[in-house]
């Protein structure tokens, strides 16, 4: 065993004229070795019940504050992970660091409208391209929405959200939140 008083060179290198067991026990930078060891032989002692991706990852990006914070209100549920940006270059951006199931857009968004991101996702050849979007449409955006749907988005809805219009929307591209409690 080392001497706590010994000096910071010497304990580094390995080095401890204070005492030098041949016994002594080989150390890690986990701790020692026959610790670690028993510890890899011992069965888990807790069970996990619930899987890294046993919720439904939603991906907001609405350029709105009051907006944003509707949709967070509304998605409230332990069975849905929201991730909110407010540009659509952001929304790109995270799409392409991590995993989502569903995509909740607004059209009006800064450096890269709605519009722009439906059309950069679907054109992407990656395993993403193919990510439901719900348009979140003003009564501005109604005319397009024709256009919008051909170029990608899978469904909409308009603004100002209703709880329920918004849940049924959501339960009907994702089935399995039937019964989160939207």
């Amino acid at each position: 065993m080392r001497s706590p008083h010994a000096k910071i060179d010497d304990w580094l290198t390995g080095h401890d004229d204070a005492s030098t067991d041949a016994a002594e026990e080989p150390f890690d930078s986990f701790g020692p070795i026959s610790e670690i060891r028993r510890a890899l032989r011992q069965p888990s002692r807790t069970a996990v019940t619930q899987g890294p991706h046993d919720y439904t990852r939603v991906l907001a990006a609405e350029a709105d504050p009051y907006h944003r914070r509707v949709l967070r209100v509304l998605l409230a549920s332990s069975r849905i992970s929201v991730i909110e940006v407010e540009d659509g270059q952001s929304a790109i951006d995270l799409l392409a660091l991590r995993s989502f199931d569903l995509v909740l857009l607004g059209m009006d968004l800064p450096h890269m409208s709605g519009q722009d991101v439906i059309r950069w996702v679907r054109r992407s050849l990656t395993p993403w391209s193919d990510i439901p979007i719900l348009g979140l449409v003003t009564e501005h955006d109604l005319p397009q929405v024709g256009r919008l749907m051909s170029m990608g988005m899978t469904d909409w809805t308009t603004k100002p959200l209703s709880r329920h219009h918004l849940a049924d929307k959501i339960v009907h591209l994702m089935p399995g939140l039937y019964d989160a409690g939207l």
